[in-house]
């Protein structure tokens, strides 16, 4: 088999590691499902919008979420930003329903730098005699809380042997907002938090092998990493490193505003106006 042709597997989902045919892929799908949604009048409109949302996460499929260098070709990004407009022209909204935003968003593309770099360390090697990435990053959420105004950006991520496959360790930021207009939030970056430390078999071994008595020392050691957490207030030099600054009369890191275009039960659109980036989350499973 051609090496170009092969599929991997990410996080459970299957990735298409052919370019020839993610595109075939993406003319098909949007094809069919347009003709379904525009060319059926019995179909209702809460019937048609899950159509075009379902179609538009198809599109983010397969691209690694953006991940700078790796992700979406032009062909998938010219599929994406059609499936987009699709979604929101089908039922513009001037006002954004802000309650809708509470809960738990899983992140499924983004054009944003700042990520698409940091997503380049959720691609799996091509080849299975190449070394890991040191730190492989898993599932991004963002997590609002609609009744104190407050937003967690949600890193899962993980050191290959050293911690579980999964979700090894979770970095937070935790924000405050604002509503600024129909459509618009300010955010403020409060403060940065690293815990959940999850570590392997293997790193658990060696701290504590089997077959030997625990020492007070070796459980003191499983102890404190089970219990680890990392602090960071987010002001200062640490505001600056994110973009933001001192300037907002709220303590953190103000890092400018968050515009939405769709939100509903499913699917949440929006841009960073600081770096311009593209936003598509889904809810996330309870």
């Amino acid at each position: 088999m051609n090496k170009s042709s092969a599929t991997m597997k990410n996080n459970g989902t299957r990735i298409e590691n052919s370019t020839r045919h993610r595109k075939k892929r993406s003319r098909r799908y949007s094809s069919h499902t347009r003709t379904i949604v525009n060319g059926a009048d019995d179909v209702d409109k809460e019937t048609r919008r899950k159509m075009l949302s379902e179609r538009l996460l198809r599109a983010c499929k397969g691209t690694y979420r953006g991940a700078l260098f790796f992700g979406a070709n032009e062909e998938d990004k010219k599929e994406i930003e059609l499936c987009r407009r699709d979604v929101e022209e089908f039922d513009f909204m001037k006002e954004i329903d802000f309650g809708k935003l509470d809960g738990k968003w899983e992140l499924m593309y983004t054009t944003a730098l700042d990520v698409t770099g940091l997503l380049v360390l959720s691609i799996p090697r091509p080849l299975a005699i190449l070394p890991p990435a040191p730190i492989i990053v898993g599932d991004i959420f963002q997590i609002f809380n609609t009744r104190t105004n407050a937003i967690v950006n949600e890193i899962h991520c993980t050191v290959p042997f050293v911690l579980e496959e999964k979700n090894g360790i979770t970095l937070r930021v935790n924000a405050i907002y604002e509503q600024k207009g129909p459509r618009a939030l300010s955010l403020v970056f409060q403060e940065a938090v690293v815990n959940e430390l999850r570590i392997s078999e293997l790193s658990e071994t060696i701290l504590a092998p089997a077959i030997l008595p625990r020492t007070e020392l070796s459980k003191d050691a499983l102890l404190f990493l089970r219990d680890f957490e990392l602090r960071f207030p987010l002001f200062g030099r640490a505001a600056q490193a994110i973009g933001g600054g001192d300037s907002s009369p709220i303590r953190g890191a103000a890092v400018g505003q968050y515009e939405f275009s769709y939100c509903d039960e499913d699917i949440l659109i929006g841009r960073a106006t600081g770096s311009g980036g593209l936003f598509i989350f889904r809810r996330a499973a309870v």
